[in-house]
């Protein structure tokens, strides 16, 4: 048995996480696909991508996602022929040393509900259920595309100079620490992969989003408007400027999450035309 901890993935060892993807995926019949992108980890030393060999075989793995320094979303996979030997538990161990190392407060267990080796895993954890978020995927564009009558929203690619606004502006909508929301653009502003966007009414900065890409597939994230201007259609509006922008350049598939509790947002989302296709359980353990 051989233990590796990265904090960035190069293409050949990304091939083989995503192999032992597909075939848990097709095994355990999930849905959602793993987050790779390192990127907007707050501390870009983070080793959170830990992997367990035999025989030079990648058979299991933790992956975490650390945007802020509050928690630490962990996904894990085993190879069905792998499991019941305790990988989880020792992949687990190494995890946790490693995030308490940068004083992160809270780890988040995520696990598709269908996923009974999941489950069980997570019942021996003792944790108890934080919250649903609904993966989606864009279905009816071309039915949803329209935008409200007054169009005055305008959309614009964040420059550098936008980066303190925008900092102000992720704050009011998210509430965020000022140094989470900080990381946090700084971070999209620096990755090759992703686009942050901003809305302006009259010149003044009222929205955001940003936008990942790996694999041919765009993500939002970060879509909100600023609580002041809330509940006047801007939000549909800002959502719909940036799907057109990607259909412009090409991009069919694109996806967005939402929190089970965020009815407004989820709802939005289902007018504009996205469809759930996975639902992931969060689970909470304090450090």
């Amino acid at each position: 048995m051989i233990i590796k901890k990265f904090n960035k993935l190069n293409n050949h060892i990304t091939e083989e996480i995503r192999e032992i993807e597909r075939v848990c995926k097709e095994y355990d019949k999930l849905n959602g696909d793993l987050f790779l992108d390192t990127s907007l980890n707050f501390n870009q030393e983070i080793e959170g991508n830990i992997l367990l060999y035999e025989d030079k075989q990648l058979v299991s793995l933790i992956i975490m996602f650390i945007p802020t320094s509050e928690e630490a979303e962990l996904s894990a996979y085993t190879l069905p022929e792998y499991r019941q030997r305790g990988y989880f538990k020792r992949l687990l161990t190494e995890a946790m040393e490693e995030i308490k190392k940068y004083k992160i407060r809270d780890l988040i267990f995520v696990c598709e509900p269908q996923s009974k080796d999941g489950i069980e895993a997570i019942k021996r954890l003792k944790v108890e259920m934080d919250f649903t978020e609904y993966f989606l995927r864009l279905k009816n564009y071309s039915e949803n595309r329209e935008l409200s009558k007054n169009r005055l929203l305008k959309l614009y690619k964040a420059e550098p100079e936008d980066k303190e606004n925008l900092i102000s502006l992720s704050q009011d909508i998210f509430e965020d620490s000022y140094e989470d929301a900080k990381n946090i653009i700084t971070r999209s502003f620096e990755a090759d992969n992703r686009l942050q966007y901003i809305a302006k009414l009259d010149e003044v900065l009222v929205g955001m989003g940003a936008v990942s890409f790996e694999n041919e597939e765009a993500s939002i994230s970060g879509l909100g408007i600023s609580p002041q201007y809330q509940g006047k259609g801007f939000g549909q509006d800002l959502l719909n400027l940036i799907l057109s922008e990607l259909k412009r350049d090409g991009t069919e598939n694109i996806t967005i999450e939402v929190d089970s509790n965020n009815e407004v947002a989820f709802n939005l989302y289902k007018k504009c035309g996205f469809e759930v296709v996975a639902s992931f359980n969060y689970y909470r353990k304090r450090i």
